[in-house]
């Protein structure tokens, strides 16, 4: 789980909220154009609610990893176009993604936000409805 520092930021793109994430700096532009990128492909091939959820970049090995995280096991594909897009894009095969398929939420609920839940579900968020305080923020150092 990331905590506050200089290594990662959640940005929202097209209603997807990501967790971008580097290793050995911080966010900048170059990943937030391959943000957009894997954001519009998957909103263009997903017909049922896919998100990009999280995008990790290591400067060290020049490596990128994302995450898509759905609720229908039929976008299991979207891995591969989206590495499709980004390998014709960027001539080489330092990229890689995963879909995480996870289960479906509660769309009846008042509290429930698609987001959210996917992200929470892949991994990535944690589940404020399911934490007190102090576990909640049990990762987030304030600064000194």
């Amino acid at each position: 789980m990331a905590t506050t520092g200089f290594h990662s930021e959640w940005v929202t793109i097209s209603g997807h909220r990501i967790l971008l994430e580097c290793r050995c700096g911080f966010p900048d532009e170059d990943l937030r154009f391959i943000a957009q990128v894997a954001v519009e492909t998957v909103r263009h091939n997903s017909r049922h609610g896919a998100r990009v959820v999280y995008i990790h970049k290591d400067e060290k090995n020049g490596f990128i990893n994302i995450k898509i995280a759905s609720d229908n096991s039929e976008d299991e594909e979207l891995a591969g176009v989206v590495m499709s897009v980004l390998h014709a894009m960027r001539f080489n095969g330092d990229c890689q993604s995963e879909v995480v398929i996870v289960e479906p939420g509660d769309k009846s609920s008042d509290h429930y936000n698609h987001d959210e839940h996917l992200s929470v579900g892949a991994g990535v968020a944690v589940n404020r409805w399911k934490h007190n305080d102090a576990e909640y923020q049990k990762d987030v150092h304030p600064p000194r």
